[in-house]
């Protein structure tokens, strides 16, 4: 990058730090162009002043919360509460506890004139039992956090007041101070909870694989937060605009700086894993049917899908993903704002579906903006494609009329039967080009039938293991093919 650009990519200014779950402090912010530092200098010494504590708040909390006095006839007693999720502040509660702190997820804080608060019915000290009918009594503080955050609009909430637990809710020493076990709404997985002597020093953050994310802190509702998560995701810092347009500013220029940083990454990858065509990478995050939701590193090379849970850093690392999905037996099924899905409408996800020898795999994932989605449906659709055009044939054994033999399919040639001796082919049984092919099914447990509308009506072949693998590849070819003729976009 020249001097002009790199002077064109540094951005100065104030934001506020978030340092305990209550305090935020005023830091310097300096951008260039592969680090963010944020610098308290002198503000770092300033405390924060006690303010008289309003009638009916806990421990100094402001008075927007609500503090209803609890009837003695539901201590120990199980109930349950249905809360309306609002468009804005979602269910108006803050939590704390779960099974890393061996506490219950409690009720910390319930928001004036939000939907747990409209309930009349819930209270603070009320440990949550189940949400939705996802059991929370063993679950840690972050899976609680999803769990309430992938709620849809109606929200069936298990719940007993535990009047012993109200002391912890008193006991800090000073009023905004931070219990170990506690981390705010939206609260990022790593402990961005600082030290006193941490807080007098500069946090710098590498930009090259970091991940930026916007993020809501109810009850503020105005959009002016977002966080920085380092590459390996140790270091985070969580920080607030003084509005939504400065906090977007912030967001968009980091993700530029992290952007122009991935050439280099990519090179870095294939200097450590030579041959390794990386054809795109970021930050994505994989929702789960049960428990959180989970950012995942994701690289789209020239035949795979993997995902890792941080930047590898080592030719070990590389070649270990969590999970690797072949693209020439993955599919792209949905793209776009989740409709069926208990999401809001506005997160953007897109699906995939894969081939495996269990059957059926499906993956949802969920991206921060429109031009990510885009990215990311246009290079998956085209990976699957140039995979297919790239390995060109697949053999699977199989057996056909009680003979064993392999069946291979070529993207140019189609289909064919045949028997070989010492990995050579000796005697091909049937021939059929792909033009030929009027219907595909299988019985999803080993059994594949393949109609070329000929004498020997529908050819059943025995796989020997679930058939899924060969059905996508076939899937892949078929559309790899239609796309050589110009029909899709």
């Amino acid at each position: 990058m020249n001097m002009a650009a790199a002077m064109k990519a540094q951005k100065t200014g104030l934001l506020e730090l978030r340092v305990t779950v209550d305090r935020w402090i005023r830091v310097l912010a300096t951008l260039t162009e592969d680090t963010l530092t944020v610098n308290p200098g002198e503000a770092a010494e300033e405390q924060p002043k006690p303010n008289p504590t309003p009638t009916g708040a806990i421990n100094g909390d402001p008075p927007n919360l609500s503090s209803s006095p609890v009837p003695e006839t539901i201590t120990n007693v199980k109930r349950t509460v249905r809360v309306t999720k609002q468009d804005v502040g979602g269910l108006g509660i803050s939590i704390k506890g779960g099974k890393e702190n061996k506490m219950p997820i409690l009720i910390s804080k319930i928001f004036k004139g939000l939907a747990a608060d409209q309930t009349e019915a819930l209270y603070v000290g009320d440990a949550i039992l189940s949400v939705n009918g996802y059991d929370l009594r063993e679950a840690t503080h972050d899976e609680a956090v999803q769990a309430l955050k992938k709620t849809g609009k109606e929200v069936i909430l298990e719940v007993k007041y535990i009047k012993e637990m109200l002391a912890f809710f008193k006991s800090s020493g000073s009023p905004g101070a931070a219990l170990p076990w506690e981390s705010p709404p939206s609260t990022p997985q790593r402990g961005t909870e600082l030290s006193p002597a941490e807080v007098k020093e500069p946090h710098s953050i590498p930009l090259k694989m970091c991940q930026v994310s916007r993020k809501q802190c109810p009850p503020d509702t105005e959009n002016r937060y977002f966080e920085v998560i380092s590459p390996n995701r140790k270091n985070s810092v969580f920080l607030r605009a003084k509005d939504p347009a400065m906090a977007q500013s912030w967001y968009n220029a980091i993700q530029a700086c992290a952007a122009n940083l991935l050439p280099q990454v990519k090179e870095e990858m294939k200097s450590m894993q030579p041959g390794m065509d990386v054809k795109h990478l970021g930050w994505i995050t994989e929702q789960v049917a049960q428990g959180p939701e989970k950012p995942v590193l994701a690289v789209l090379t020239d035949r795979d899908l993997l995902l890792y849970p941080c930047m590898p850093e080592s030719k070990d690392a590389i070649s270990s993903p969590t999970k690797s999905h072949p693209l020439i037996t993955t599919r792209l099924v949905h793209s776009g704002p989740g409709k069926t899905s208990p999401l809001l409408e506005s997160e953007l996800s897109f699906g995939l579906r894969s081939g495996t020898k269990q059957g059926v795999e499906t993956h949802v994932f969920r991206v921060d903006s429109a031009k990510e989605l885009s990215t990311w449906t246009h290079l998956l659709v085209e990976g699957c494609h140039n995979a297919a055009e790239l390995i060109k044939e697949v053999t699977t054994a199989c057996s056909w009329n009680g003979k064993e033999c392999t069946l291979g399919v070529h993207i140019d040639e189609g289909f064919t039967l045949f028997t070989e001796e010492m990995g050579v082919r000796k005697s091909i049984l049937l021939q059929q080009p792909f033009e030929r092919l009027r219907m595909s099914s299988d019985d999803g447990v080993r059994m594949m039938f393949l109609d070329f509308g000929g004498p020997e009506a529908e050819i059943q072949l025995d796989l020997h293991a679930c058939p899924k693998t060969i059905v996508f590849i076939i899937h892949s070819f078929l559309s790899a093919k239609v796309k050589r003729l110009g029909l899709l976009a």
